[in-house]
């Protein structure tokens, strides 16, 4: 009796026991999880959400950069890239990555039958989009694919000048001009992993953020005015030994910049070249005589009905002498001062011009300040103050000489010439395109600079210097041309710069153009041998495009046209 009872007394301490250390055991776990679940619930939650999520940073859209018709200057080409890394593969798997690569077509890089290795190889690269959409339909779950995107330009070298470059090393010209414009912010999305390869999926309760894609910009610039210009440009440049070569295009009626041509393109470094247009200034030489022809007329100084004697080919000034470029001989009226680009007949009318006064309107007219164009590095030129001349200056800056100007500063001179007399500020952001809405620039408000009965006056000379003067191989089939011919010798640089600028139809004109180009070879330094016939080929090949100009109609602003397909 005393054996049963101590043998069940041992029985119940141990289930006592037991029943004990389950106890503690349960307090103890009841203990960690109440930790774990209140006092390192974020602590645990995290770490949960780092084994179980992935964080996929979503690109955002570079905006695009259209011309003034839409048609596309700078866009995004998006191109898939398929890979496989071997060692994961089964060896029974090895089939299925051959019959998706067979599938792979023209795109496919290693040859057939694939040959499995201990690394990474890649299938296919730089599949265009269109096409990666449907072979990721038949992809293995064995394949990566990974998408890159890049800036593409579809009119080449063409628009480079104007647009500058955008790539994984950085931005040049317009594209890093306009960076917060275009570049846009990169999105952030969280994937839920899976435990099948392949099959994750979006966490929609996790902080996503959406990518905010750049904005498309507009310019006032014409794609076909820009080729046109550019092709010519380039030509000329080669074939004349030039060092560089500018023409600016524009609308004079509104400052809108056509086209902004400049060659070279590229240095020898391969670096980006300067816009020659924007940000190169140089001496004009004869074309600056319409800016004197407008201020003593404007302010009185001359009249039409003036004679200047021209027979001695020069005009001595503290005892140095200013010649005339070709032998004259003669007695001239105003208008035949302008038309035979004499420099001693321009000095005389500059002599009845106080200096204060042509002073103010050579800046007036822009010079010797930027014009304040959306685009970067632009160059002032120079424009010395009366009490910085010297006896010569005066007779030096109405010939073009003692001022440097920049191609487009010219250009917006001669613009207030062809419109009345009314100096615009250029522009080439035309508008702007947030959640496709199309945002017009309001143009800024121009300012008066001389008469519209001057500036009338001033185009029917400037017109005569292409029909009887020595601007007569910039005559255009057609149109009537006003513009003015500039041979000036670079005291600083050395050798010459041929320019012309001019303007058609020269009763109403609708387009301004200047031509530059920078120590030609010595035979082709006149810019009524080089630049005028340049100018005449360009406006030719714009009118047979526009012929609407022709009849003093302004140019077409086009329709805008969106681009389609993934970005």
């Amino acid at each position: 009796m005393k054996s049963t009872v101590t043998c069940m007394d041992r029985v119940s301490a141990r289930i006592g026991f037991f029943i004990v250390i389950t106890a503690v055991f349960v307090i103890l776990s009841a203990a960690k999880l109440a930790g774990i679940q209140i006092r390192h619930h974020s602590e645990y939650l995290s770490r949960a959400d780092d084994q179980q999520s992935i964080q996929v940073q979503v690109e955002a859209r570079r905006g695009q950069i259209l011309d003034r018709n839409g048609y596309l200057l700078a866009g995004n080409l998006t191109r898939a890239t398929f890979t496989v890394f071997w060692p994961n593969v089964p060896a029974d798997m090895i089939c299925e990555i051959d019959s998706f690569a067979a599938g792979l077509g023209c795109y496919l890089e290693p040859d057939m039958p694939l040959t499995p290795s201990g690394r990474n190889e890649v299938l296919a690269e730089n599949v265009p989009w269109e096409n990666a959409v449907d072979i990721i339909e038949s992809m293995s779950r064995y394949v990566d694919c990974r998408f890159t995107t890049s800036r593409i330009y579809p009119m080449g070298e063409v628009m480079t000048p104007v647009i500058g470059t955008h790539n994984e090393n950085g931005s040049q010209g317009l594209e890093y001009h306009m960076e917060e414009i275009l570049e846009g912010t990169d999105g952030l999305n969280f994937y839920q992993k899976s435990a099948w390869s392949g099959l994750n999926a979006i966490d929609t309760e996790a902080e996503n953020v959406v990518p905010v894609h750049g904005r498309d910009i507009e310019l006032t610039i014409d794609a076909r005015y820009q080729e046109i210009a550019q092709r010519e440009l380039a030509e000329a440049v080669e074939y004349s030994g030039s060092a560089w070569g500018a023409i600016v295009v524009m609308d004079p009626s509104s400052g809108d910049i056509l086209a902004l041509a400049s060659y070279p393109v590229y240095n020898q470094d391969g670096s980006l070249a300067r816009n020659n247009c924007i940000q190169s200034s140089h001496e004009p030489g004869s074309v600056f005589k319409a800016i004197t022809l407008s201020a003593a007329l404007d302010g009185g100084y001359a009249c039409l009905s003036d004679s200047f004697d021209c027979t001695s080919n020069y005009v001595e000034l503290f005892g140095y002498r200013i010649h005339d470029s070709h032998p004259i001989g003669a007695v001239l009226s105003l208008r035949e001062v302008i038309e035979q680009s004499s420099n001693v007949g321009t000095v005389e009318i500059a002599g009845s011009i106080p200096d204060s006064a042509l002073y103010q309107y050579c800046a007036d007219f822009g010079f010797g300040s930027r014009t304040r164009i959306d685009f970067p590095g632009e160059q002032s030129g120079e424009l010395p103050e009366t009490g910085a001349w010297s006896g010569l200056s005066k007779a030096n800056l109405a010939i073009g000489q003692e001022v440097s100007v920049t191609p487009l500063q010219l250009a917006m001179a001669f613009g207030a010439i062809a419109n009345g007399g009314v100096l615009n500020r250029p522009r080439i952001f035309r508008a702007t395109f947030e959640d496709g809405i199309h945002r017009p620039l309001a143009l800024s408000p121009g300012r008066r600079v001389i008469s519209e009965e001057t500036a009338a006056e001033v185009r029917s000379i400037l017109h005569s210097v292409v029909t009887t003067g020595t601007g007569s191989a910039a005559s255009v089939s057609g149109v009537t041309v006003a513009g003015k011919t500039g041979t000036a010798e670079r005291l600083l640089q050395g050798g010459y710069l041929s320019a012309f600028a001019g303007m058609v139809p020269a009763d109403n004109p609708r387009l301004v153009a200047v031509v530059v180009f920078d120590q030609p070879d010595y035979e082709l330094r006149w810019g009524s041998a080089l630049a005028a016939p340049v100018f005449q080929r360009v406006v030719s090949g714009i009118l047979s495009t526009s012929p609407e100009i022709a009849l003093g109609e302004p140019a077409p602003a086009g329709e805008f046209m969106a681009s389609g397909g993934p970005q």
